[in-house]
């Protein structure tokens, strides 16, 4: 009988997790006594600036140990670009929150706050090396966007979409918790690699003593059954088909603000989860796992692309669009080890700016009750507010995967990398699909610069939400030009060992 060494704590790593934590109390007292959503926007905004800072200079010092508590907790490449995406995320939303909450009587105390629990739970989420500290993160930021979901409260649609995002969301947490259940008795841990260990040597880890235990089929069974339960509670938080029903009626109801937040960090830490365990678990247990995975992968690409043609509202269309990306992030999930990790935190970084940015621009163009979002209030808009028909072109082509945006290296790089593991089919299914997409992404465009104006645009300007539009375009341009700096950062050591 053996005993694992002591736990190496190390408390520098969760610096970004403590300051989020520490900004949710005091925007949360601030607003209270302060009732200005503007001034706790800012607070906000330091408090995530902080954070990004802190993962910068871990990321700048990968030299030392890059896991602490025992592998429970990760500090390595991808889970520190994870948690920049799910920073600039979140800072992004909080632009685009900053004069919508008042122009909507929206805006109540407790928003900021729940915003950075939840991006709090994504973080985690994104670090991640155990079981238990997936379902921690996976519940902080769950319960947080339940509330936001049905913010607006004299709204019968976004009670409606809080309420089915709660339900549907508590079924997808319990299933992870079942499969969860399933792995540890399979193995006697929640950490990745003990879980590993002991499919691969027969050695069961309970209570932090490991023993032999003599490996048999039934566990090997049992683990993957385990497995297929994990893979469905995260592919609900991620929008993978069949997992998906939410999404549309969720991102529709909610306030476009909440809807920029969840499309965006709510999907990456999704994937955090799904990366970690499909490079680390599933290339130990059993080979049909990466068979069902394809065909959820497959099923994804068709039906979100194939659902978004047939929208006639813009909000709904993204939504359905957001499903379709998961498709193709999920290319780059199936190739797992490094460069799968590599190809999918890329397309994460693309898919962040220029969803953000799409959505962004949504919320100058709906009027103060969240209405007018469909293809016939885009009429015009190139004409009357050529600047923003020109930012929604660039977002919805980046989208669309037309050179030389984001969107096109992030593609190239998802189907490259499904196709170096032999899915071709896939790869070639995913072009198929992105031509289809082009069909609605240029819907919009040619409403916007060829269609005849029907309702006045919204007159509604917002510095902070201009801002972000901004942000968004350049990151957007700047990794489509320059595709190789990003890349070449998140290509070493990108899994912890």
């Amino acid at each position: 009988m053996t005993f694992p060494p002591a736990i190496d704590i190390e408390l520098g790593q969760l610096a970004p997790s403590i300051t989020l934590l520490v900004t949710v109390f005091a925007t949360l007292l601030f607003a209270l006594w302060q009732k200005d959503s503007r001034q706790t926007a800012a607070i906000a905004l330091v408090g995530v600036a902080t954070a990004f800072g802190f993962t910068l200079a871990s990321f700048l010092a990968r030299t030392g140990s890059v896991s602490s508590f025992g592998m429970r907790f990760h500090a390595d490449t991808s889970a520190l670009a994870l948690t920049f995406l799910i920073l600039v995320g979140t800072a992004l939303a909080i632009l685009v929150s900053y004069d919508q909450l008042r122009r909507q009587d929206l805006a109540h105390p407790e928003y900021y706050p729940l915003m950075l629990l939840s991006a709090l739970g994504a973080v985690v989420m994104a670090a991640a090396g155990d079981l238990v500290t997936l379902v921690l993160g996976l519940e902080i930021m769950s319960l947080a966007i339940y509330v936001l979901s049905a913010w607006r409260t004299r709204s019968r649609v976004s009670e409606e979409a809080g309420m089915k995002y709660f339900l549907l969301g508590s079924f997808g947490s319990a299933i992870l918790i079942y499969g969860a259940a399933l792995l540890y008795g399979a193995s006697g841990s929640f950490v990745y690699g003990d879980i590993v260990t002991s499919l691969t040597a027969g050695v069961s880890f309970t209570d932090g003593v490991s023993f032999a235990a003599g490996g048999d089929g039934g566990g090997l069974l049992l683990a993957s059954l385990g497995a297929v339960l994990v893979l469905a509670g995260l592919g609900f938080k991620a929008a993978l088909v069949p997992f998906h029903q939410w999404a549309p009626d969720v991102y529709t109801g909610a306030p476009t603000p909440v809807t920029t937040f969840m499309s965006v960090v709510i999907k990456v830490a999704a994937f955090a989860g799904i990366l970690r365990l499909v490079a680390e678990v599933f290339p130990y247990l059993q080979p049909w796992l990466l068979t069902a995975l394809a065909v959820i992968v497959a099923a994804t690409l068709v039906v979100g692309n194939v659902a978004a043609l047939l929208q006639r509202r813009v909000k709904r269309m993204l939504a359905y669009s957001a499903v379709a990306h998961a498709g193709y992030v999920g290319l780059a999930v199936l190739a797992a080890g490094e460069q799968g990790m590599q190809a999918a935190i890329w397309y994460l970084s693309a898919y962040t700016l220029m969803n953000i940015g799409a959505f962004a621009v949504l919320s100058l163009v709906v009027d103060a009750g969240d209405e007018g979002d469909s293809f016939e209030h885009f009429a015009g808009l190139g004409a009357k507010r050529p600047w923003l028909a020109l930012a929604m072109t660039f977002f919805l082509l980046s989208l669309g995967g037309i050179p030389p945006l984001a969107g096109f290296a992030g593609k190239l790089m998802v189907f490259e990398a499904a196709i170096s593991q032999g899915y071709l089919w896939l790869a070639v299914l995913g072009i198929l699909t992105s031509v289809v997409a082009l069909l609605y992404y240029f819907r919009v465009i040619g409403a916007m610069y060829f269609g005849k104006s029907v309702h006045p645009p919204q007159a509604f300007t917002s510095g902070a939400t201009t801002l972000a539009i901004a942000i968004a375009l350049a990151g957007t341009v700047a990794l489509g030009l320059l595709p190789g700096w990003w890349h070449d950062l998140v290509a070493v050591g990108s899994l912890a060992r």
